[in-house]
């Protein structure tokens, strides 16, 4: 793509300044006068009264959420979902999606210990929002919906994956690679290890990645779309 004429849309959204600068530094697909801080889709919300009810925990346990990628391969991730539920001071969670979550779906017809192991009132299907802030740490290969814990400053950790690989190019970084997992023996390493992750570099990363989490790009969305509307009835 030589960059010379405009590719797709004519307005992209993206959640902080950080990641338009990594956008434009990445590609030539789209021209930084087309690149717009909308805020994240899911703005944070403030929770009081959470709706999903939990059990009591045991003292000292770490609460995972596993957080379900539909085209990730199952048995790439399998293993490091299957060393959560080996950790006898993990408590682990899996978020699905609400409506026909394939990951779900292969688990039944291949894997219902996992299911079993895990348990109904860890099986989430809710708030992805909601989910992140009943744990302390959220799990993956490459769903955004993992970085999202860094918007109630909880710990993300990427592991690698051969069709994922390091999708958000942590290792690149100092400041982000610890991050980045490489085998399921690590994952439960770091894992543990997760309480000497200080809260100021969670919200460095919360900021570089989120700007102002409160920030709705929905919001924008809707207020971009009525704002060419109204130009379009002017004309």
């Amino acid at each position: 793509f030589s960059g010379e004429k405009m590719l797709s849309v004519d307005m992209y959204g993206v959640w902080s300044e950080w990641w338009k600068e990594h956008l434009i530094k990445m590609g030539n697909a789209y021209t930084p006068a087309q690149l717009y801080i909308s805020g994240p889709m899911r703005p944070l919300q403030t929770f009081s009264n959470p709706s999903i009810e939990l059990t009591e925990e045991k003292e000292g346990k770490i609460k995972v959420l596993f957080v379900s990628e539909i085209v990730a391969v199952p048995e790439e991730v399998i293993p490091y979902l299957d060393a959560l539920l080996s950790a006898n001071n993990f408590s682990v969670y899996i978020k699905f999606r609400g409506y026909r979550d394939s990951f779900e779906a292969w688990l039944i017809a291949n894997r219902p210990d996992i299911l079993e192991a895990v348990g109904k009132e860890r099986i989430l299907k809710g708030s992805m929002q909601e989910a992140i802030a009943i744990c302390d740490v959220a799990v993956g290969s490459y769903s955004t919906a993992v970085l999202e814990a860094l918007m109630q400053l909880k710990i993300p950790f990427f592991f690698r994956t051969r069709k994922r690989g390091d999708f958000y190019n942590l290792a690149a970084d100092e400041g982000r690679r610890h991050l980045l997992v490489e085998n399921p023996a690590e994952l439960v390493e770091c894992i543990q290890g997760a309480s000497s992750i200080s809260k100021q570099l969670l919200k460095k990363l919360q900021e570089q990645y989120f700007g102002d989490p409160h920030q709705n790009g929905s919001k924008w969305v809707v207020d971009t779309i009525e704002k060419y509307v109204h130009i379009g009835h002017e004309k």
